[in-house]
């Protein structure tokens, strides 16, 4: 009676660590000491799968040996990795662009203006700059082809002068009467400054 009760126990308890096994409730070294060597090694004559084949503690999250296929119903995990002849770079930064320099105070000397055509003929002066200032305005060519001209420009260009002189830049107000001299003035006074500072 004792004995036949110690084999019912004993049959009870590897039951239970047999589900316990197949749960996944057990360590694999526990399962494979506790298993019956029938279970471990395939019967007499039967033919071995690739599952049976991968070294103990290989899983199912494990690669099979090169030239084997996983079983049904296991799946093989691979980290990601980047396609075949993809290159990454980074961002092309921006092309670095120079500007030309520009003087902060006149430089000292003489600069011609452009030639500005207005109504009636060319406007062109050149600027003489000492200390780094404008100290003299000098007219190169004015409209002089008719007398009405040369008498608008005669009275004009002192107070065109003037005004450059006290402004030390080519703004400075239209003359009543001379607008198309006082517009040429301006703008050759302008390109003169532009060669000083430039210079």
């Amino acid at each position: 009676m004792r004995r036949a009760l110690m084999a019912l126990m004993g049959t009870a308890a590897g039951t239970v660590l047999l589900v316990g096994a197949k749960a996944g409730f057990s360590s694999p070294s526990s399962d494979q000491a506790m298993q019956p060597q029938s279970a471990n090694s395939p019967a007499p004559g039967a033919s071995s799968s690739a599952a049976d084949a991968l070294p103990p503690g290989a899983g199912a999250g494990a690669s099979p040996p090169p030239g084997t296929t996983p079983a049904p119903g296991t799946t093989k995990t691979t980290a990601a990795t980047q396609p075949a002849g993809t290159k990454t770079t980074a961002p092309a930064g921006r092309p670095a662009t120079t500007t030309p320099t520009r003087r902060s105070t006149l430089k000292d000397g003489t600069f011609n203006g452009n030639p500005i055509y207005v109504e009636y003929g060319n406007v062109e002066l050149s600027i003489v700059v000492s200390g780094g200032k404008i100290t003299d305005v000098k007219v190169l060519d004015s409209p002089s082809d008719h007398s009405r001209s040369v008498q608008i420009n005669n009275s004009a260009l002192p107070k065109l002068r003037a005004e450059a002189l006290a402004a030390q830049s080519a703004t400075i107000d239209t003359v009543s009467g001379a607008t198309a001299t006082s517009s040429g003035y301006r703008a050759s006074l302008q390109s003169a400054i532009d060669r000083a500072y430039q210079a």
